[in-house]
């Protein structure tokens, strides 16, 4: 039996009660992973009418399988991507775990990013498995709820690290129900040059490290960043190279003995991830021979064509196309070879911030959106 809740806002302020703040996020007293989430999830599909299965990560870190089949031999398999986890809740001003409306917006921590969309496709789901068109439905609707993906994508990427498939993967993300059918990897690094600590009366003692960096931050800023931003792709546009942390010392009289430089770059398919980080190499050949890499994070691009007949299918129940800067479980099920989007009611501007909200209006405009997807005519191959 389907769970009794009497609306949609019902069903957000029941998810967001449920804290899942990532555990590398400030979980703001109550205690973080997405293990709670998860068995809240897993209940609900239960109760409407899926075949679920709980994988885990590490203790406390599930990842969520519901599976809908079909009465008849599965014509297709198409998975609903939403993320369990949600980032942390420091400095937030509005309750984090309570929803919150004002003047139609719905305000907690992942209203937007992502339990507002989650919360849209369950209604959805739960109107779909009370109508006929479940009875008659060849397709074989999965909702593969995964952790960690505010770091890492680690849920994602241990799902299809054993195996998983599907003809279509759909992340739920807040795209004002436009489908984002290509999106920018990423590469993230710390760069590090070291000296030697001394006396700051006596510079020339030491070894400033900051001054080994300098030429190297210099050339990020007037060459590499300008290759990348020459590289153009015809639907992602310009790579990008942005210098978004630089330290490094401990005091003003102490000659610093270390400097640490992080960059974030977004490249596209005219790259590779290989050519991004042999640039890095390359530059620091050249204007810091002493320094040192470590890649904190990848993701690759991916680009699924608007032409591919389950994202035309997305589209006429949602409002437009899109392409993103940023990037989610999408990037990764495409990866893997499975052809995926990113999808859901309400606008990434609204994520992560401290008064994060989906407009009411929205979340309902969401759930009519993907019961369309459910009961549009099946794609052709």
């Amino acid at each position: 039996m389907a769970p009794r809740l009497s609306s949609l806002p019902a069903l957000l302020a029941e998810m967001v009660a449920v804290p899942s703040v990532n555990p590398l996020g400030d979980a703001g007293g109550s205690v973080s992973g997405e293990a709670r989430m998860g068995a809240w999830l897993a209940d609900h599909l239960r109760a409407l009418g899926a075949d679920v299965e709980t994988r885990l990560l590490a203790p406390g870190r599930p990842n969520i399988i519901g599976v809908f089949e079909p009465l008849s031999p599965a014509s297709a398999t198409i998975v609903f991507a939403p993320h369990l986890d949600t980032v942390g809740v420091a400095g937030m001003t509005v309750p984090p775990f309570s929803l919150t409306r004002r003047a139609g917006r719905l305000h907690a921590r992942g209203a937007c990013d992502t339990k507002g969309p989650t919360a849209a496709l369950l209604w959805a789901l739960r109107r779909w498995t009370r109508s006929a068109e479940r009875r008659k439905c060849a397709i074989r609707w999965v909702v593969a709820a995964t952790a960690g993906e505010e770091e890492g994508s680690a849920g994602a990427q241990a799902l299809v690290g054993t195996g998983f498939r599907a003809d279509f993967a759909v992340a739920l993300e807040p795209t004002a129900l436009r489908v984002v059918h290509a999106a920018k990897g990423i590469v993230r690094a710390w760069l590090e040059t070291r000296g030697r600590a001394h006396h700051g009366a006596q510079p020339t003692r030491g070894d400033n490290a900051i001054y080994h960096m300098l030429p190297l931050a210099l050339a990020l800023r007037d060459s590499v960043a300008p290759e990348f931003a020459a590289r153009h792709h015809p639907i992602l546009g310009s790579a990008s190279l942005n210098l978004g942390v630089m330290s490094g010392g401990q005091d003003l009289n102490i000659v610093p003995d270390l400097c640490r430089v992080g960059v974030d770059i977004r490249w596209h398919p005219e790259l590779t991830e290989a050519e991004v980080l042999h640039r890095l190499q390359a530059a620091i050949a050249q204007h810091a021979p002493r320094a040192t890499l470590q890649v904190q994070r990848t993701a690759p691009a991916f680009v699924t064509a608007r032409t591919h007949p389950w994202a035309q299918r997305l589209r006429r129940a949602g409002t437009g196309w899109a392409r993103a800067d940023w990037f989610c479980d999408a990037n990764i099920f495409a990866a893997a070879g499975i052809p995926a989007v990113a999808f859901g009611p309400g606008n990434i501007a609204q994520a992560h911030t401290h008064d994060e909200f989906i407009r009411e209006q929205d979340l309902a405009d969401g759930a009519e959106a993907f019961l369309r997807f459910l009961t549009l005519p099946a794609a052709r191959k």
